[in-house]
């Protein structure tokens, strides 16, 4: 499985199934980036769901078909189990897990984690592939390296200001294939997104 981006794809290589991809973003960057993956996981024949806030189905729906899954009677925020339990009855599929930053406000980052590698075990159990996004501002970075060292794959995207330009960068973290990789801008125009040079 790959992302579909010429140039991430040459640094990631492969994502094999039973994998977890953990996106570390600062604001909506990540969203866009999981989004591409889902939708060039459809194109490859695979089926996709996403698990996320209410808000970001009609996002979600507006860009693909896929089973959009939403906190509602089936699972809810405060009750954990229930999330890991709606993971186990669709986790041989490629899918989106973006509700992490929601679980942080109202649990403690020990109970999330614990969350976090029943998912993973689930999804690797049944070979299929997530892709887990958190905002790494929610963390400190003993927390953050708990998540990461669960995680296959991991993918920091940063801001970095110059001037008055902001200039997107993304580096691959950690690849069980590879060395981390050096930052290399990331290039957003309306809903296309691409991987440029490296960052100096």
């Amino acid at each position: 499985m790959r992302f579909g981006i010429l140039k991430l794809d040459e640094i990631v290589e492969e994502v094999e199934n039973g994998r977890i991809i953990l996106i570390e973003e600062v604001g909506d960057i990540g969203f866009r980036l999981a989004l591409k993956f889902l939708k060039n996981a459809l194109n490859s024949g695979y089926d996709v769901y996403a698990i996320v806030p209410s808000r970001l189905r009609r996002d979600i729906e507006k860009e693909m078909r896929c089973e959009v899954i939403t906190p509602n009677k089936d699972f809810t925020l405060h009750e954990l189990f229930t999330i890991s339990l709606t993971v186990k009855k669709i986790g041989d599929r490629v899918g989106l897990f973006n509700i992490l930053q929601n679980l942080l406000t109202i649990h403690s980052a020990e109970k999330i984690y614990q969350l976090f590698q029943e998912i993973c075990e689930i999804v690797r159990d049944k070979r299929g592939i997530m892709i887990v996004m958190i905002d790494k501002r929610l963390l400190n970075s003993s927390a953050l390296a708990m998540f990461e060292s669960e995680s296959d794959y991991v993918i920091d995207l940063e801001e970095r200001i110059n001037g008055l330009k902001v200039k997107r960068g993304i580096r691959i973290k950690k690849n069980p294939k590879k060395p981390p990789s050096d930052f290399y801008e990331l290039i957003i125009a309306g809903k296309d997104i691409d991987v440029g040079n490296r960052i100096e």
